[in-house]
């Protein structure tokens, strides 16, 4: 995975008190490294993504990889370029429920090819 400046994806873990307090932030690991997406507005989301039972962490990003104009429709081509591909995140839970350790990422894939959207 390429390096990038550390500007780290800080993934708050909150839990809804009775003042609807949340709790203090950590940084969530990945293969023993603090996640870091490679553009800003990381959407995180927790679910058993696999089926496994384990709730598995999905990080939506966007920006490294510009968007194939042939795979683009021809409506949105009138806007001209600067469309990048937006990109799902998969980071398998290998712990618990209770203790989850996350894997490194793998992209969500469509066949062959990383499943992707455009993003302006």
């Amino acid at each position: 995975m390429r390096m990038i400046p550390r500007i780290l994806a800080l993934l708050i873990v909150a839990q809804a008190h009775a003042q609807n307090d949340l709790d203090v932030p950590v940084r969530i690991l990945a293969a023993g490294v603090p996640i870091d997406v490679t553009t800003g507005h990381a959407a995180p989301y927790v679910i058993d993504f696999d089926g496994d039972g384990l709730k598995d962490l999905l990080v939506g990003e966007y920006g490294e990889h510009e968007y194939p104009a042939d795979r683009m429709l021809p409506s949105a081509l009138k806007y001209g370029g600067g469309f990048v591909e937006g990109r799902l995140r998969i980071y398998r839970n290998r712990g618990t429920n209770t203790k989850p350790e996350f894997a490194d990422f793998e992209y969500l894939r469509a066949g062959k090819e990383y499943a992707s959207i455009p993003v302006t």
